[in-house]
């Protein structure tokens, strides 16, 4: 079958796609991936701007994730419409599609494909709740996704970043950031805001300078960058270049200044209160950037959330370090000296 005939199969005779894609998807299955690729390749057209997405491929998850191989579940998962509504076997459906995505290396084009679909499956709210960590953690991948695809501007709504929050790993949360900040997505306020938010609480700790300096640098690169698109496409439209510039140019405010209350904290702190075999990198990263150090005698520290502490004997007399290290972090202590 030539590609041309094909397509005129698949487009825009939709009631078409659907055996013939289910048809494809069990002869890749079984060995035979051509029609299943040239299908995918079809999908794949390149932006030109006539087009605000890649076109869907009608065949349900739940068919896909019953018939598809674990290679043809990562790779056709983009083109599936996921849904938004609830059914009885959403777990299960969620459950399967993992179970697919484990069995697939994790190869620069299964990424891309993995994480536009996982975005997809967490602007479902349905679904978002059974996304268990494992799979969050592609995001870590940071595939950079074409600027048609579904994921891209589906994945940056309010509630799946506040999902990302609760994993309370900041490795994830960074690599969502890095990989779902676009110069082709404007946010809306409520998404942006929950952003900022995210932003200010979650990376103002000291020892997340590193985290900082990545989230800059991918603003950097939006910023310098030039959309193109035909006349008619919103993405040439001077006013939406101009407010997607204004947002991100927020982000980059917001990290540059806690990098400097960062630098600021670090050069009063006495040397010895920052101490390697003591302190962690973990440990870092709890102390707050509205951490306030008086190094004249007694030495005394207060904290965000921090009762008020006097570390005099640390500096003035021996005494086992492990009491004011409990005093000031005592979930760690605890974690580590279980009782």
């Amino acid at each position: 079958m030539t590609e041309s005939r094909l397509q005129d199969l698949l487009w825009p005779k939709s009631e078409v796609i659907h055996p013939l894609f289910l048809y494809a998807v069990r002869r890749e299955r079984r060995g035979d991936t051509g029609l299943f690729d040239a299908i995918l390749n079809l999908t794949k057209r390149k932006f030109d701007g006539s087009h605000s997405h890649e076109p869907r491929l009608h065949l349900s998850a739940s068919k896909l994730c019953a018939y598809g191989s674990p290679r043809a579940v990562a790779l056709a998962g983009p083109n599936i419409n996921w849904g938004r509504r609830r059914s009885v076997d959403d777990q299960g459906l969620v459950s399967r599609w993992v179970a697919h995505i484990s069995a697939v290396p994790r190869t620069e084009e299964v990424a891309g494909s993995v994480v536009d679909t996982l975005l997809q499956i967490a602007a479902n709210p349905y679904l978002r709740p059974f996304i268990p960590p494992e799979a969050w953690s592609w995001l870590n991948e940071r595939p950079s996704l074409p600027p048609v695809c579904r994921g891209l501007s589906s994945g940056c709504d309010r509630d799946i970043v506040r999902t990302i929050r609760t994993l309370e790993d900041t490795g994830i949360l960074t690599s969502y950031l890095i990989t779902i900040w676009s110069e082709w997505i404007l946010l809306n306020y409520d998404d942006f805001f929950e952003m900022q938010i995210s932003v200010y609480e979650d990376f103002k700790g000291i020892g997340m300078g590193y985290q900082r300096a990545e989230l800059i640098q991918r603003l950097d690169s939006i910023l310098i960058s030039q959309p193109s698109g035909s006349s008619g496409a919103i993405f040439a439209a001077d006013f939406w270049r101009r407010r997607m510039r204004g947002q991100y140019k927020e982000f980059k405010r917001a990290l540059q200044e806690m990098d400097q209350k960062a630098t600021e904290i670090l050069n009063r702190m006495p040397s010895s209160f920052i101490f390697p075999s003591l302190l962690t990198f973990m440990d870092l990263h709890r102390i707050p950037l509205d951490l306030h150090v008086c190094p004249s005698s007694p030495v005394s520290v207060t904290a965000h959330s921090c009762c008020y502490l006097r570390l005099t004997a640390l500096f003035f007399f021996p005494v086992p370090c492990h009491c004011w290290f409990r005093a000031l972090f005592p979930s760690t202590w605890n974690s580590r000296n279980p009782t």
